[in-house]
């Protein structure tokens, strides 16, 4: 009889069948479970105390999320609590903890992990995500609690959307405190208990509501936002909304944008596909004339120009384009090269391969990757000679990129290849040791193994992701044999490779691995991809019980090889947002003193480290090499971060640059609150382009902190290396 009331309770909600002192006893026993085991518990139990559905079920939930160390058992009580949703009596404070977890948590996986859960709540979740847009969380949570909130949108949001998206003044949110009188007593410097938090204005959130009002807008309001509106983002959305609608004002529209010299260079790249959508061909003319501009035409609108002509496929603009292949400045042999990649004319290609012998480095990659493309084998005698006789590493390269394309996994290639491997440029190895990973050819295993002991990190990284890509039996036994010698990003480098290859769960665990290999190895199977994929959450939620590394702005450290890059320019005197009314923020500089201090105190004992720091100019802690972290070094290491200060300009190109020229380093943190001003290169897309060649063949994970500000040439510097971008304001 109590399993058939267990099952209805369970099919229907106890609350409503079950007596109170069985569900008491049902919540009693899986208490005193997970109290038992805490982290070591599996989250179906979670999940049965949540079933049962009662208030008190609900408040042993909330008891038990204070007990847990995990993230992941953390998360696992946040979504059973989710499941209260629409049970009346314990749905509002179920709610309002998974909120409190989602705007104030610690840890990004958890409070990524609330605001899901809260999308999930079909019944009161919207209104709890209406208060997290509204309050005084951080930025990135209040984006995406809206954008939750849109996935459940009706038409009745419409005026809430409406007055997100209207300019208010600042908001206000609850009094922490009350004086006698009723009053907010003032809030001094350095107190945090008392006073009225802000609620900022954010633009992210801006876009995001004028992205669901927009189309019920008529023309001459969008037209309004366009030209009254301060957020470049927002009048480029009203753009495309204009440009959708057919309006007849959106040509001259896109023109204001595409002219604006001094905007930004994505908008005008963006402008300029807007107007080649309207006049086609036309404006190729236009294109070309702007392109030849060094000085007021930004490499993004450039390249964006290029590819535009190239998508044309017409007669007139490729007739147009070819008559600039090999004339002109640097810039403009570039920007034809480009364009032309879609003619196949013959006496073109002629023209095109006389490219390989310019003085301009980028004229020549650029004429090796157009090449390289089209398979044309009559360039590979030039691009043997640049390979013998240039000096110039990265331009090796990314040859031996252009000519792997070309080959296309022939036997002579692949001997040549295997040649290059034992050379002396640490990028002409890597590039020949990651196109030997894109084989299907088994015969060059060993020569990758071999690798995997290189005394340069960067080649062990190359011949790892070599064996990666081939996803062969062979590889397993003597990456498991290696990984015992890594630490570091390496050593996690290893465990993610054997896991794609395995599926495994043993992580960093080297002597597991060996003993899990020594026992199946000779009957396993590489695992297949569909497999792996089914695999990918269980990884994840082992990584979620690992105890938290030491981190730099909510980002995890695993790297024994790291640099920070430090921006001390002028503008990192200024403020940050003030989190009470009547009270100004931290100065940058003085955030992110404390952030580093913390971090370098907290590093590994075998770590090794180094600081670059820019104003104008680019200054090192230690003027060589990364040093390791030790009592000694980590309190030389705070006197310096305590005696920095701020002024001059922002060369972000030098201090990234500089970083890149140690040998050792594989992981570099960059925090800055400016765009670029001084220094070699200051446009933002040339920076990414040559940031991305540079690591092209090193692998180093690039994650960025804009602090104060959103700096688009950050978040390309993360997501080109695979790093973590952060906004903090």
């Amino acid at each position: 009889m109590r399993n058939l009331i267990t099952t209805l309770a369970l099919l229907f909600g106890l609350s409503a069948f079950a007596s109170p002192a069985l569900a008491q006893d049902d919540i009693d026993s899986l208490v005193s479970e997970l109290t038992k085991l805490r982290d070591d518990a599996e989250p179906e139990l979670v999940q049965k105390l949540a079933e049962i559905g009662t208030r008190d079920a609900m408040e042993s939930l909330l008891e038990l999320y204070g007990k847990m160390g995990s993230i992941y058992m953390r998360r696992e009580i946040v979504r059973g609590l989710a499941r209260f949703d629409g049970v009346t009596d314990a749905q509002q404070p179920a709610l309002q903890k998974i909120m409190d977890v989602a705007t104030t948590a610690k840890e990004r996986e958890l409070r990524e992990g609330a605001l899901a859960a809260l999308g999930t709540c079909k019944e009161l979740g919207k209104e709890f995500l209406v208060m997290i847009v509204e309050s005084s969380a951080q930025d990135d949570i209040r984006e995406e609690a809206l954008r939750l909130h849109v996935e459940q949108a009706s038409g009745e949001d419409s005026a809430w959307y409406t007055k997100l998206f209207e300019k208010q003044p600042e908001l206000v949110g609850a009094k922490k405190k009350s004086t006698k009188k009723g009053k907010a007593r003032k809030k001094k410097d350095g107190e945090g208990a008392e006073g009225e938090k802000r609620v900022h204005q954010l633009q992210g959130v801006r876009e995001i509501a004028f992205g669901q009002i927009v189309r019920g807008m008529d023309d001459a309001a969008v037209i309004k936002v366009f030209e009254e509106d301060r957020s470049q983002d927002i009048r480029l959305l009203a753009l495309d909304d204009l440009q959708r609608r057919g309006a007849k004002d959106v040509e001259k529209l896109a023109r204001e944008v595409f002219e604006r010299i001094d905007g930004r260079g994505t908008d005008r790249a963006h402008a300029a596909r807007v107007l080649a959508d309207i006049e086609g061909p036309r404006i190729a003319s236009e294109f070309v004339d702007l392109a030849k501009k060094r000085d007021v035409t930004p490499d993004v609108m450039r390249r964006v120009m290029a590819d535009v002509l190239a998508e044309m496929k017409d007669e007139g603009v490729n007739k147009l384009v070819s008559k600039m292949i090999g004339r002109g400045k640097p810039h403009e042999k570039v920007f034809a090269l480009r364009a032309a990649r879609n003619i196949s004319d013959p006496k073109l290609i002629k023209k095109i391969r006389k490219g390989l012998k310019d003085k301009d480095r980028n004229v020549v990659i650029m004429t090796a990757e157009l090449l390289g493309a089209r398979k044309d084998r009559e360039a590979l005698d030039t691009m043997e000679k640049i390979i013998s006789k240039s000096k110039d590493e990265e331009l090796v390269a990314q040859v031996v990129d252009a000519m792997s394309e070309i080959h296309d996994g022939t036997n002579e290639w692949v001997d040549k290849l295997k040649g290059y491997v034992g050379g002396e440029s640490r990028e002409m190895r890597n590039a020949a040791l990651i196109q030997l990973g894109s084989l299907e050819n088994t015969a060059h295993i060993p020569m990758l193994v071999e690798n995997l002991a290189h005394t340069d990190w960067s080649t062990r990284f190359a011949a790892l992701k070599g064996l990666q890509g081939m996803r062969k039996k062979e590889a397993i036994g003597p990456i498991i044999e290696r990984m015992s010698e890594e630490y570091g990003r390496m050593l996690h480098e290893f465990a993610d490779v054997l896991w794609a290859l395995t599926g495994q769960p043993y992580r960093t665990r080297a002597q597991a691995w060996k003993g899990w290999w020594e026992k199946e190895g000779e009957s396993f199977a590489v695992i297949s991809e569909s497999d792996l994929d089914k695999r990918a959450q269980e990884e994840e939620d082992r990584r979620l019980r690992m105890v938290s590394n030491v981190e730099f702005f909510g980002i995890r450290i695993v790297s024994h090889r790291v640099i920070f890059i430090i921006d001390i320019s002028g503008s990192m005197l200024e403020n940050l947002r003030g989190e009470y009314v009547g009270q100004s923020g931290e100065a940058r500089i003085d955030v992110a003193k404390r952030e580093l201090a913390k971090c370098v105190e907290g590093l590994d004992a075998n770590a090794l480290f180094n600081m670059v720091t820019f104003s104008t100019g680019v200054t090192s802690w230690l003027d060589t090499g990364i040093a390791g972290s030790n009592e000694k070094t980590r309190e030389e290491a705070l006197g310096y971060i305590d005696r920095l200060g701020a002024n001059g300009g922002t060369n972000l190109y030098g201090a990234v640059q500089a970083a890149f020229e140690d040998p050792d380093v594989d992981t570099i943190f960059v925090l800055s609150d400016g765009e670029p001003t001084v220094g070699d290169v200051t446009d933002p897309f040339r920076i990414r382009e040559d940031v991305k060649r540079w690591n092209e063949h090193r692998g180093i994970e690039i994650h960025t902190i804009a602090v104060g500000g959103a700096l688009q040439v950050l978040e390309w510097l993360a997501e080109d290396s695979g790093g973590t971008h952060v906004k903090f304001h």
